[in-house]
């Protein structure tokens, strides 16, 4: 809580308090807390696959390499779904939960994470808006349809039928599955899961239309722009007040908050002044 000015933690105990409905925004940096990598800073996950493959990771996570080059991006994927499945989203997710609860808030989550973290730490399914997709869900390669299906496969099978040249197939046509992410490069994605998402959270804003509206956007960088720009807009056309945790990228102009704190070490700073009041 040291880390935080009071006078800053004041104001978001005092927004939390006035505010109808908050928006919780989230990338990468999210999840860092569980024990998750992020994409582009020391050890993320997109420099290692550059420094896996020698090949800039434009090249190698896209549908086109996932059909050339089927047992290393299986590998890849059964790896991120063995580490998302195997992880506990951390403390932070339970703090904004309870703020829910305490200030009897609307809520929805938007987040470029395909970690399927918010559900797994109890948020609605129906308030939750994955922007990249999600890893635990499957679609035909070619596509051969608009079908998405959750998956019922073992991440650690995964990987060991890859390395056998055995691969997920589409239940409708036989051909190779692959995640419903949004890749690089990528005109195969179905956006089916995500069009109903979206039409959620489009149905959340008029609801809320006129109300006072708080956004925490926590551990998205400039890098990421899907996220940054649902948090602009908040701000802009629903006159939302935006409390921007990151460690890095936290800048942000009044009367809005930056905080230059990790997600877990913020959100247990802010909590921990609220619950002395």
């Amino acid at each position: 809580m040291d880390m935080i000015q009071e006078m800053t933690l004041a104001t978001i105990h005092d927004w939390l308090k006035t505010a109808d409905a908050m928006v919780i925004n989230t990338g990468a940096g999210m999840g860092i807390d569980s024990g998750l990598a992020d994409y582009r800073g020391s050890g993320g996950q997109w420099g290692n696959v550059e420094s896996e493959t020698g090949k800039s990771v434009f090249d190698v996570v896209n549908p086109k390499n996932l059909l050339e080059n089927p047992k290393y991006m299986w590998t890849f994927f059964g790896n991120r779904m063995k580490n998302y499945a195997d992880t506990k989203p951390h403390n932070g997710f339970n703090i904004l939960k309870n703020w829910i609860a305490k200030f009897e808030l609307d809520y929805f989550a938007n987040t470029s994470n395909i970690d399927g973290h918010f559900q797994k730490a109890g948020f609605e399914p129906d308030k939750i808006r994955e922007l990249h997709g999600s890893i635990f869900h499957f679609q035909c390669s070619k596509p051969c349809s608009n079908q998405i299906w959750e998956i019922n496969y073992n991440p650690q099978q995964i990987m060991l039928d890859a390395n056998k040249g055995n691969y997920p197939t589409c239940p409708y046509c036989g051909a190779m599955s692959r995640p419903n992410i949004y890749m690089f490069r990528d005109n195969t994605f179905l956006s089916d899961r995500n069009d109903v998402q979206e039409k959620k959270f489009q149905e959340y804003l008029s609801q809320n239309q006129g109300k006072s509206m708080l956004v925490f956007e926590i551990g998205s960088g400039p890098h990421v722009q899907s996220i940054r720009k649902k948090t602009r807009m908040l701000g802009i056309h629903h006159q939302a007040k935006i409390v921007r945790i990151n460690p890095k990228d936290f800048k942000i102009k009044e009367p809005h908050i930056g905080i230059n704190l990790g997600a877990l070490e913020a959100l247990e700073g802010i909590d921990g002044y609220i619950q002395m009041k």
